[in-house]
């Protein structure tokens, strides 16, 4: 539970959210029988695979093996802690927050933090209302006409006009009751020298919004010839420019199902794109990312693909921007629009064929990278081309793969007039070194002993679930097995809970009690949750035949007894007078070769299901 809210909070939480809504809003799911399946959110599949069980309270990727409760499917779609989380439940549901004393939010930040949102919340629908619905908003309107911008994106943004005097907003908030501090809290009008007034006048605002759709501050730009020509809210106890994307909410949806994200500079960019049918676009809002913005994108992708304005404060950005998201192991590519373009005006003027040339074109970070310094180098000169081609060498350094590497080669060799292999020579990637390269690979593959190790933790997970699909025949078979036979700690605990719960069934015939046990430890917090999860959702489903069960157990015996009995020999081959363990080798290899029999006569038709 969490150390701030108290359980009783929690609890209520948990039995007022409903885990089907929450996760239809990341994933389309139909009805199916008991359940609900649709495409899983968290990996790419053309066929779903993706369960949720609204009895249970439970969702289950039959394909990647995702899984868990409604607090874990929100702290994995959206990076939230636990009590994160629950807030964020608590608040969608209408559950009110009990905090342990000394803990948590105090009552009065967190009423103080419910009005501000509330006056940002209205501001936004106050500058909305004011663009579309008033003559003065006509002049906001025929720019944004003019800039190829329709109604239909602009609303779906929240775009809106603030009044062009000195007091439109204040004399509106005041009505509904919003005192002054609180509008001069939340970034809407500015107390100086005992003067108050809207600090937003004549602009067109464009709501910044979190990732859970709270207005949190304006940017506004101005329609005539002032500066500063874009205007934000200034930071506060709820604005951070550095810690929101213009157009995440919008966009997390097809962000997550593109497996990609593509970062512009500015609000109309993202427009221009959207309304052009790329939605998986944010906006870094006309500055270098932070590390705070990498980690929203992170959530969802860790394909980025940058397009700012080719212009040398844009390629300034781009570079500063995917040096930060591969030091987060990000893939970053970049896409080149033409001169003195931005992707607005691509995307206004020449549509989606125009944007889909330009993502056509894209090229990596590091071939971008590249391409930028032999331009600023004086490649005429033998000197200036040996400073280039350390440059060049300090850039392929960063080469996330030999592959990588070697495609840029012969673009290097081109602008500093040498051969591809004078250049992979003089790089250190000519044949010795792509040896060694080769030799690293091989010696950092896992191990044949790795290898065989994964395969047996699937036997391990397999078992489990075959045993969760047949209770009635597992009870026994679990009797018999020790914790040993498990190498994975995960299947380990697994293993002894399954046991611990099906030692309680009374009725062979009801094993409602022992599931109920099992769908507690599902929605425990633990490394174990997913395989829990797994066997909840599974056993529901019948994967596994009785006959199945039957091979698992066996495999999973064959498994142990190999263990066993090569230990027992290292054992042997120190040498002195080991009669016991003779013995027992002998007993472990009649075993062994009685498994290997049963494995053999099992019939295969009656196997996998």
């Amino acid at each position: 539970m969490s150390p701030y809210i108290k359980d009783a909070s929690v609890q209520a939480v948990l039995s007022a959210a409903n885990i089907v809504d929450v996760v239809s809003g990341y994933t389309s799911l139909r009805k199916r029988g008991a359940t609900y399946t649709g495409l899983c959110p968290f990996h790419q599949e053309k066929t779903p695979s993706f369960t949720v069980s609204a009895d249970k309270g439970l969702y289950y990727c039959f394909g990647c093996g995702e899984g868990g409760d409604i607090v874990r499917f929100l702290e994995h779609m959206e990076n939230l802690t636990f009590a994160e989380a629950i807030e964020q439940l608590g608040e969608r549901f209408g559950v009110p927050m009990e905090y342990e004393e000394g803990a948590g939010p105090d009552a009065g930040r967190k009423d103080r933090e419910t009005r501000l949102l509330l006056a940002l919340e209205k501001a936004a629908t106050f500058y909305q209302r004011f663009l579309w619905e008033t003559e003065s908003g006509r002049g906001a309107r025929d720019y944004l006409e003019k800039r190829g911008l329709g109604e239909e994106v602009c609303r779906t943004f929240r775009v809106g006009y603030s009044p062009d005097e000195w007091g439109g907003l204040h004399r509106r908030a005041a009505k509904e009751g919003f005192t002054d501090r609180e509008l001069d809290e939340a970034g809407l009008l500015v107390r100086q020298a005992g003067k108050t007034y809207d600090r937003f006048r004549g602009r067109l605002m464009f709501p910044l919004v979190d990732q859970r759709g709270r207005v949190l501050g304006f940017g506004g730009r101005t329609l005539r010839d002032e500066t500063p020509k874009y205007l934000n809210s200034p930071e506060g106890p709820l604005y951070q420019k550095g810690h929101l994307l213009y157009g995440l909410y919008q966009a997390r949806r097809a962000i997550a199902e593109a497996d990609e994200v593509v970062v512009v500079e500015g609000y109309t960019d993202v427009l221009g794109l959207v309304q052009a049918g790329v939605r998986n676009v944010v906006a870094s809002m006309g500055t270098a990312l932070t590390d705070a913005q990498i980690g929203l994108m992170m959530r969802f992708t860790s394909n980025v693909t940058f397009m700012f304005d080719a212009d040398r404060a844009g390629i300034e950005a781009m570079l500063r921007s995917g040096e930060l998201a591969r030091s987060h192991a990000l893939r970053p590519m970049v896409a080149v629009l033409p001169s003195g373009r931005d992707p607005a005006e691509v995307a206004v003027q020449g549509g989606r064929e125009a944007v889909a040339a330009v993502q056509a074109g894209r090229i990596s970070m590091l071939g971008f990278e590249l391409r930028q310094a032999l331009a600023r180098s004086d490649t005429s000169t033998a000197e200036g081309r040996v400073r280039a081609f350390e440059e060049v060498r300090r850039l392929m350094s960063k080469a996330v793969s030999l592959k990588e590497r070697e495609e840029q080669i012969p673009l290097v060799a081109d602008r500093l007039r040498l051969s591809s292999d004078s250049i992979a020579l003089l790089l250190g990637s000519g044949s010795r070194a792509a040896s060694r390269g080769r030799r690293a690979g091989r010696a950092g593959q896992p191990s044949l002993t790795r290898r065989l190790l994964d395969g047996e933790t699937a036997v391990e997970r397999d078992f489990l679930v075959a045993a969760a699909c047949n209770p009635a025949r597992a009870i026994k078979i679990l009797e018999a097995l020790t914790p040993e036979h498990f190498t994975d700690p995960r299947n380990r605990e697994v293993f002894n809970a399954v046991r611990d719960a099906f030692a309680l069934v009374t009725d062979p015939d009801d094993h409602r009690a022992a599931f109920a046990q099992l769908q507690a430890h599902a929605r425990a917090d633990s490394e174990a949750g997913p395989l829990f999860v797994r066997l909840v959702m599974e056993a529901d489903e019948g994967r596994y035949s009785p006959t199945v069960l039957e091979e698992l157990h066996l495999r999973l015996q064959e498994q142990y007894l190999n263990r066993e009995i090569a230990a027992l020999r290292a054992t042997l081959d120190d040498g002195g007078d080991r009669e016991p363990e003779q013995r027992r080798l002998v007993h472990l290899e009649r075993l062994l070769q009685s498994v290997r029999t049963g494995l053999k006569n099992l019939d295969p038709e009656e196997g996998w299901v």
